[in-house]
């Protein structure tokens, strides 16, 4: 009997001990936690260099060793919000979610592996890493309500184009006669060769880029004698553009309807760039962002919902896939005229989307320029404006000839240069 009680207290005091020993077990850090993705309506704070980004989405899949993956990316946007910011008119485009830009530049997806401190139901965690185009560290908070993740010290490995830029003077002395006059070219590149002309009138052909030339130098713009250029406006409005470190694309500039409000800073956030060879970056938008910004002035103009649907319909094959892998942009020295001379100031650079980029579009729109309707809306347009005067006379010939010259283009390459 001694024997089987010392046996049976020998017994309890060793499940004691194992009990003890599981109870003292620490809890991983976000053990409780699920696999959830985060949005911006439910529960996400993002934020790059202090700048709180709109538009992302990030997901925690958090594992049992207190460790866990995050995964950032853009919000894919629904067509509706477009089409919402684009007119007011009823249309019948289905919903479709469209891919959209990721947190890095660069990177239309981010997956970081965690290691995790705190409790089972509050972590953080923090660190560093790297992708393809920038170098960057970490800090973040997870519950299962809400997601903090925070980029900081976020720069990008090639940073040669990093600086403010602005527009070079449009206006040269010419030096036959000694009068200072403007040269597009010193702010615009524009060069459109095709096989094909636009008739101004008819049979009578000119150079589709003497036409572009011609359209950014006719005063139009104003009332009354204080009529400026396209191009003269651009300088007026246009302060600098800051390509910075970190990725990030902002403009100075003068609000065109009222420049009394002053100089306007675009916010971080709205595009991100990288260079992806020499000559070539890509510019990533953010559609959520932009459109947060500029739907209130934007919703004002009304358009045809069928001539949008058709637009859209054309151009979403070339148009989806730069919304989440940038739009492809080249850059180089500039043009100081129509026969292609360069110029030779290393501070100058031409920004310009291609002929790769162009031409597709082009031709994807060029179906609508043949629409009779739709030109005859457009023409109407334009001669309720008094500026455009005889230029409205002039669009019939300018847009039916258009579908020919898309059709027979070999080069086009349209941007700005911009003086650092």
């Amino acid at each position: 009997m001694k024997f089987k009680l010392i046996h049976a207290l020998a017994m309890a005091s060793l499940m004691t001990t194992f009990s003890s020993c599981s109870n003292d077990d620490p809890i991983a850090p976000g053990s409780s936690l699920e696999e959830k993705t985060y949005t911006g309506t439910d529960g996400l704070s993002i934020s790059l260099n202090g700048t709180s980004l709109i538009g992302k989405v990030a997901t925690f899949t958090p594992a049992t060793d207190g460790t866990a993956t995050v995964t950032l990316a853009g919000e894919p946007i629904e067509m509706d919000a477009i089409m919402g910011m684009i007119t007011k008119a009823e249309h019948e485009q289905p919903t479709l979610a469209l891919p959209t830009a990721g947190v890095l530049p660069g990177s239309s997806q981010l997956i970081i592996p965690v290691e995790l401190k705190g409790d089972a139901d509050n972590c953080t965690f923090d660190g560093k890493g790297e992708t393809d185009y920038c170098t960057y560290f970490y800090s973040g908070a997870a519950t299962a309500e809400t997601f903090e993740f925070n980029l900081t010290d976020v720069k990008l490995k090639n940073t040669s184009l990093a600086g403010t830029w602005t527009l070079p003077e449009l206006y040269e002395i010419n030096p036959d006669w000694g009068t200072e006059e403007a040269n597009i070219y010193n702010v615009a590149r524009v060069v459109w060769q095709s096989e094909n002309g636009i008739e101004v009138m008819p049979g009578w052909p000119m150079p589709v880029e003497s036409i572009l030339g011609m359209t950014l130098a006719i005063p139009m713009i104003g009332e009354g004698d204080n009529l400026i250029s396209p191009i003269e406006m651009l300088t007026v409005v246009l302060k600098s553009v800051t390509f910075s470190e970190d990725g990030n694309v902002t403009a100075e500039y003068l609000d065109s309807k009222d420049m009394s409000k002053g100089v306007i800073k675009s916010p971080a956030g709205l595009a991100q760039y990288v260079i992806t060879s020499e000559g070539n970056l890509r510019l990533f938008l953010n559609p959520a962002a932009i459109i947060a910004n500029t739907v209130t002035a934007t919703k004002s103009c009304a358009t045809r919902a069928a001539d949008i649907s058709m637009i859209v319909e054309s151009l979403m094959q070339q148009l989806i896939p730069m919304l989440s892998q940038g739009v492809p942009v080249s850059y180089g020295k500039a043009l100081t005229d129509s026969e292609g001379n360069l110029n030779e100031d290393p501070d100058i650079m031409s920004f310009f989307l291609g002929t790769e980029t162009l031409l597709p579009l082009l031709k994807a729109v060029s179906p609508l320029l043949a629409d009779e309707d739709f030109v005859n809306s457009i023409v109407e347009e334009a001669r309720k404006d008094p500026n455009m005067g005889y230029m409205a006379d002039m669009l019939p010939g300018i847009l039916q000839s258009l579908p020919e010259v898309i059709n027979t283009t070999s080069k086009i390459e349209i941007g700005i240069n911009l003086k650092k």
